[in-house]
């Protein structure tokens, strides 16, 4: 079977019988929410209730209505900004006047420093996180000030003080897309908190997680916490009902395979006329279409393809990946087709009724399709899933052609037809709590007053709960592999990539696009997917001067180059190291550090200016003799999950991965070594 169409239902969620503000009525998890938020026996609350369910309403609750301060994390700056300005139409539709809010990234806060004509950065922060009762932020910069890495010397203790101080809660939106180095990070600012505020109760922080299901190791860690939780979900219906809302409209889901010898851009191509006639069906009622993919390189492809093929009729493509500026992003939600990648699955909302997308995993394909009939107002919706063949088939063996769905049922059903996704249950014992172990670090190297070693006990005492064992406790070991590791003469790269809350951007380029704006984007990209030249500072610093843009953007990094094109068919990446790996056997399957790597292919012009740049960086990194797609299979990992090819100086091939996926491959092959060409279990 190459296609399966399936009739999925629309959805109806339970209005609340009584709360309502303004004209404004409330649903029943929105209040349930606002309830738990209240309850002194709960410390965190997840509301999962389905997209497009007001889940973000349900969260603000307390700061629009008690006056609870409240700061906000969302995985991306540009959705913090959507949100931000949601906040007016709250106030409008609800009928409030909301307390005083604003924006923090460092693009909000240079503003601020031109604005009051000042350099004292850490000053606009503090008056951030002070003044406002509702700050919209990324966990990145929560997370740097939380663990005492933002600032220097006692600022970092004093910043970190005031961000706990001034927020009565803490709201991570979207909270799903983050994996479980994130996860442990999340875990180490909440452990951080419940220590600092655990004999003050009237201070007590709470948290809210908006999120799919929680993440397996969130709610494990939180139970050896003793952090209480409780997880919210929706009230449904699949038929209109009294006291019920529409969340989600109905629509047809047509499911294809899709393979290596046939992936989405042919598949696009190869169907292009039947969007055509689509948009010529629907021209009356109107029609606004997506295609998801996960390569930006195939996004690039597809918008230059389909711009040509619609032209001639009037209809417009956009652009919205990580390589396209804000304001290309934020023009593609007008378009008639928005052509977009990850930066879609956790961007704004956008208005379609049509919609194409790949998926590689249950959590993918949940949140794409759940992007589908968010919004009233046309003829039909229509949807066409490209899925690997076996989940076709399984999907098929439980569903027959034009079946009617539930879309909870059907949701279900996503989850049993893929496989179940690594967790790296290994990574919090052997990295999660080194990652603890940085912040007492940080607490023990400031000033021995009585303050900060209480505090620095507290905070021990909760993080041996959160990852200590009965037997022994943990946390004391962890301290002494982080000052080892920090040592300048071993891996202080390691500690970098773990104290960062993403991870290090170890191959970051400046970059002169195409389209001759200026951004970063990944070396090895690059070199996979375009036609490049090398610059030198200088020529490109003068660049970003006429443009008028910030150069310290651009500053010091370790490559700088200008793409002429994009190239149609991805070209063979393959990394060298000039050693015979065979007798390095001890630094197999184990994080490590090393310089000299190369890029061997593809032989470019320009190749060994890179490579010169390349060779002197010390890059946190994870050599296996097991091939990529030997580690993918055994281990449960996704199909772009970054792992290259690396040739030694003897012509032997292994894998490499680096950075943050070094140190997960890590908690996964730690226990691996080889032993007569042959990877054995120890």
């Amino acid at each position: 079977m190459d296609t399966l169409s399936l009739r999925i239902l629309p959805v109806y969620s339970a209005h609340h019988v009584h709360a309502q503000i303004g004209s404004v009525r409330l649903l029943h998890h929105q209040v349930e929410t606002w309830d738990a938020l209240r309850d002194p026996a709960i410390d965190a609350v997840f509301n999962v209730a389905m997209t497009g369910d007001g889940k973000s309403l349900a969260a603000y609750l307390p700061a629009f209505r008690e006056a609870q301060n409240v700061i906000a994390m969302y995985p991306t700056n540009e959705l913090a900004l959507d949100q931000f300005a949601a906040l007016d139409h709250y106030e409008r539709t609800l009928g409030l006047r909301l307390p005083r809010s604003d924006t923090m990234s460092s693009e909000r806060i240079s503003q601020l420093m031109r604005e009051h004509d000042t350099q004292r950065r850490l000053e606009e922060v503090r008056k951030l996180l002070e003044r406002n009762g509702i700050l919209l932020t990324n966990p990145d910069l929560v997370h740097l000030m939380l663990s005492h890495q933002y600032g220097w010397d006692h600022q970092r203790k004093e910043l970190a003080v005031t961000a706990g101080a001034s927020f009565d809660y803490f709201l991570f939106d979207e909270f799903h897309v983050f994996g479980v180095p994130q996860v442990i990070s999340v875990m180490n600012m909440l452990g951080y908190l419940l220590a600092n505020y655990r004999e003050k109760p009237a201070e007590h922080k709470k948290f809210v997680f908006l999120s799919a299901t929680p993440h397996n190791l969130l709610t494990r860690m939180l139970e050896r916490g003793g952090i209480r939780y409780k997880i919210i979900r929706g009230n449904y219906a699949s038929a209109a009902r009294e006291q019920y809302r529409c969340i989600l409209q109905p629509c047809t889901l047509h499911i294809h395979e899709i393979s290596p010898t046939a992936s989405t851009e042919v598949w696009v191509k190869e169907h292009v006329e039947d969007m055509r006639r689509f948009f010529q069906e629907n021209r009356q009622s109107g029609a606004k279409a997506a295609i998801l993919v996960y390569s930006v390189a195939t996004a690039r492809r597809l918008v230059d393809f389909l711009r040509r093929y619609f032209k001639p009729y009037g209809i417009e493509v956009g652009e919205n990946t990580g390589l396209a500026s804000r304001e290309e992003r934020q023009a593609s939600y007008h378009k008639d087709i928005l052509v977009g990648t990850s930066t879609v699955d956790i961007g704004v909302d956008f208005h379609i009724n049509y919609l194409i997308f790949e998926a590689t995993s249950a959590g993918s394909f949940l949140q794409r399709f759940g992007r589908l009939g968010r919004h009233a107002g046309f003829a039909l919706y229509e949807a066409h899933a490209l899925l690997p063949r076996f989940v076709l088939e399984r999907l098929a063996k439980k569903y027959h052609a034009g079946q009617e769905l539930e879309r909870e049922q059907f949701n279900e059903g996503i989850r049993e037809a893929f496989p179940g996704e690594q967790e790296f249950e290994s990574y919090t014992q052997r990295w999660g709590v080194v990652q603890a172990a940085q912040v007492l670090a940080e607490l023990e190297s400031q000033e021995k007053r009585d303050a900060t070693a209480a505090l620095a006990q507290a905070v021990q005492d909760q993080y041996e709960r959160l990852y200590g064992r009965a037997a022994e406790p943990v946390i004391p070991k962890a301290l002494k592999k982080y000052w080892a590791l920090k040592a300048p003469k071993h891996a202080p790269e390691i500690i970098a990539e773990l104290s960062s809350f993403r991870g290090q951007s170890l191959l970051s380029c400046a970059i002169w696009d195409t389209d001759g704006t200026l951004k970063t984007y990944d070396l090895f990209f690059l070199l996979a997917n375009a036609n490049i030249e090398v610059l030198s500072q200088e020529a490109f610093l003068q660049k970003v001067r006429e443009c008028n843009a910030d150069e310290r953007e651009f500053r010091n990094k370790h490559f700088y180059v200008r793409v002429w094109e994009y190239v149609e068919e991805r070209q063979s990446l393959v990394l060298g190291w000039r050693h015979n790996l065979s007798q390095y056997e001890r630094i197999l399957h184990h994080a490590t550090v090393l310089d000299d790597i190369f890029v061997r292919e593809p032989r470019v012009p320009w190749l060994d200016q890179i490579n010169r740049s390349l060779k002197r960086l010390r890059l946190p990194c994870l050599l296996s003799s097991l091939s990529r797609e030997e580690i993918r299979g055994q281990y449960r990992l996704s199909g772009i999950f970054p792992i290259y090819r690396l040739r030694d100086g003897w012509g032997q091939e292994y894998s490499i991965a680096f950075g943050e996926q070094a140190l997960l491959l890590d908690s996964l092959l730690f226990f691996r070594k080889m032993n007569d060409e042959h990877a054995l279990l120890l």
